[in-house]
């Protein structure tokens, strides 16, 4: 069976979140969850306050937050939270190859020389987009940190805690190598200039005007002045590649603006197009917060990411060993630690069960031995052919019959050696019994090892039992 890590991060992945928008005129909530592919948002409510009453108030805001939940019968408490994007100054540099780990310290470094305000009273935020020569640029946001715990104490109030606090433009980045476009967010009584290019974020900009049906106040030629300015900043080839406008946010607000800058764009080379969502329903205003919502639900990252990420201590350890060679190294450190233990453990186990099998046989052995040793003892005496006997009785056979050869001793060794010692009355009777011997064909290599004597004549002869 094969462990898939991957997979059991999925069942473990977090499914659902509090989607939470702060606008000018309200904070709109949405339970939203993740479920095969897609985001779905399961109950929504609209608290009547905006974002300035939650900095005068933010503990009042986060009890009415909390009541709200309560009466919806929401227990989700983790909040992917979207600020408006005016609370952010921003500026844009280009990132000379610095190593992802120094990044933030060379981002911090240029928020010194850009912003007014000192690093320390900051949050800070970047988006990457890449020019058309191929080098690579950031866009940085900076938040006072006295907003940010206007934030955080909302949704203490609240007993919620922040996930993901960012400024709500993911819906802006380009996807799929989109061309540059420039996006107006109709959003009450201000207008959130974005501008989209290279895979990411180049410029933001919070222009304090509104398009209006009931007022005719609105300067377009000022807005078309500030649009000209923004795009201006820009590097030339990045700017001829923004050939179009995208109007989103409040239905009405946006068609109100999009027609009332459609000509101008038009003289900058621009196209127009209005986007609206839930079918053209000019009462349907979505929240920026579902996007980024549907974003960290997928564990991707979103666009202006102002909360630092928390690291578990396993992730911590897991990071150490992204490194191919360290997984080498702690494998063989692994290895070295388990192996002896786990040898030794198989060792005892197949020591036990040895033991045990020895101990059930163990009077069987001993019987079968002690049999096998009587066995031995009296084996020669049930051969069915006893080779000894058939030794000495053709040994006997060629013994003459009148007695002038007779034997000593009769030594057999090896099995089929025998050493004969005996005596003749003449050296004539010697031969003719060596010449019986040599007639018979299981007796081969005859020899007279010694004579002496004349009269009897003592002898000692050597020859192979060759039947075998």
């Amino acid at each position: 069976m094969k462990l898939d890590l991957a997979e059991l991060q999925k069942r473990f992945q977090v499914r659902a979140a509090l989607a939470v928008t702060l606008e000018s005129g309200r904070v709109v909530v949405d339970h939203v969850r993740y479920e095969a592919n897609a985001s779905r948002v399961l109950r929504s409510f609209a608290l009547p306050i905006g974002a300035d009453a939650v900095l005068a108030d933010p503990e009042r805001a986060g009890q009415r937050m909390a009541a709200e939940l309560e009466s919806a019968g929401i227990r989700e408490r983790r909040c992917v939270v979207c600020i408006p994007a005016g609370w952010a100054m921003t500026t844009s540099t280009e990132v000379p190859g610095v190593a992802a780990e120094d990044l933030r310290g060379f981002l911090e470094l240029r928020a010194e020389r850009e912003f007014p305000v000192p690093v320390a009273d900051l949050r800070l935020a970047h988006c990457t987009y890449a020019l058309p020569d191929g080098k690579e640029c950031a866009t940085v946001a900076a938040v006072p940190a006295k907003r940010m715990e206007a934030i955080e104490r909302m949704l203490a109030a609240a007993e919620c805690r922040a996930v993901s606090v960012s400024l709500g433009l993911d819906a802006c980045l380009p996807q799929g190598g989109t061309p540059a476009a420039l996006h107006f967010l109709a959003n009450g009584n201000h207008i959130d200039m974005v501008i989209a290019a290279g895979g990411g974020i180049a410029a933001v900009r919070t222009l304090p005007a509104s398009a209006s049906a009931e007022t005719a106040a609105f300067d377009a030629l000022g807005f078309s002045r500030e649009v000209r300015i923004t795009l201006g900043r820009l590097p030339d080839a990045l700017r001829q590649q923004v050939r179009e406008a995208r109007f989103g946010g409040a239905p009405v607000s946006a068609a109100n603006l999009c027609q009332e800058m459609r000509a101008h764009l038009s003289r900058m080379g621009i196209d127009s197009r209005l986007e609206l969502t839930a079918g053209g329903d000019p009462a349907a205003h979505p929240a920026v917060a579902l996007e980024a919502a549907g974003q960290h639900l997928r564990q991707q990252p979103v666009a202006f990411e102002f909360l630092t990420p928390q690291v578990s201590k396993w992730q911590a350890v897991a990071r150490q060993f992204d490194d191919r060679r360290r997984r080498w190294l702690a494998a063989a450190a692994v290895a070295l630690l388990v192996l002896p233990v786990l040898t030794f453990i198989v060792r005892a186990h197949m020591e036990s069960s040895l033991n045990d099998e020895w101990r059930s046989m163990q009077g069987k052995v001993a019987s079968l031995d002690k049999l096998q040793q009587r066995i031995r003892l009296f084996r020669g005496w049930f051969e069915p052919t006893p080779q000894n006997v058939q030794m000495l009785e053709t040994l006997d056979s060629s013994f003459p019959e009148d007695g002038a050869v007779w034997a000593k001793s009769v030594q057999i060794t090896d099995g089929a050696k025998v050493i004969c010692t005996g005596f003749a009355q003449n050296h004539a009777a010697l031969l003719g019994f060596l010449d019986s011997l040599r007639k018979h064909p299981e007796i081969t290599g005859v020899q007279l090892q010694q004579e002496r004597s004349v009269n009897p004549v003592q002898f000692s002869i050597t020859y192979k039992w060759g039947a075998q």
